[in-house]
């Protein structure tokens, strides 16, 4: 009798000791990640610092797609320790990329001006240069797609400006670099000595 009994209390404390091996899906960090990941994206971290926030995404996706093979598996093997990991690494990334915004975001301010201001000289270089280009044969011709192209860097100026004024600053880098480039682009060609083919 005592043996049947020592038996069954072996096979409970087996079974249970097998049920407390099984892993279960950490749902909670799943919760805590995905809010680390609201809270980046409030703070505009895919503007400011894209490679962090970036990162932290594709772990959180990899992170989702290790827990559903893990789901998938049978129960007694499931393990979810990889899934932590990544889990874990998404939130410590994307809360350093939330804390980082504002400092990355000052020095994308400043760049910004400096582009404006390079813009402008550039433009107003490109429009003098069009003023005092001949207009005669093919390059009147030409000058009439400079002059549309001239329009369009500084049409990218205007906007660049506009969004600094609305404290965009991740636009307005975008659009003052373009229209940077554009303008530099339009000078070259309209320096080029005479007899060479205009773009």
């Amino acid at each position: 009798m005592k043996k049947t009994t020592l038996s069954i209390l072996a096979g409970t404390f087996a079974a249970g000791g097998m049920l407390a091996g099984c892993a279960s899906a950490p749902d909670a960090q799943v919760a805590e990640a995905q809010d680390a990941l609201a809270a980046a994206e409030t703070t505009h971290a895919h503007l400011y610092v894209a490679d962090l926030y970036q990162a932290a995404q594709d772990s959180f996706m990899a992170a989702q797609a290790e827990i559903e093979a893990q789901n998938a598996a049978s129960f007694l093997s499931r393990d979810y320790d990889r899934a932590e990991d990544l889990l874990a690494f998404v939130t410590e990334t994307a809360t350093t990329a939330s804390a980082q915004v504002e400092e990355r975001k000052t020095a994308m301010r400043a760049e910004t001006e400096t582009l404006i201001v390079q813009a402008q000289q550039a433009l107003a270089e490109a429009q003098t240069l069009l003023q005092a280009a001949p207009r005669t044969g093919q390059d009147a011709v030409t000058l009439v797609s400079i002059t549309e192209d001239t329009g369009t860097a500084r049409q990218m100026l205007d906007d660049a400006i506009a969004a600094f004024q609305q404290d965009d600053v991740a636009a307005a880098h975008q659009l003052a670099q373009a229209a940077l480039d554009r303008a530099n682009a339009l000078t070259t060609t309209l320096k080029a000595p005479a007899g060479t083919p205009r773009s």
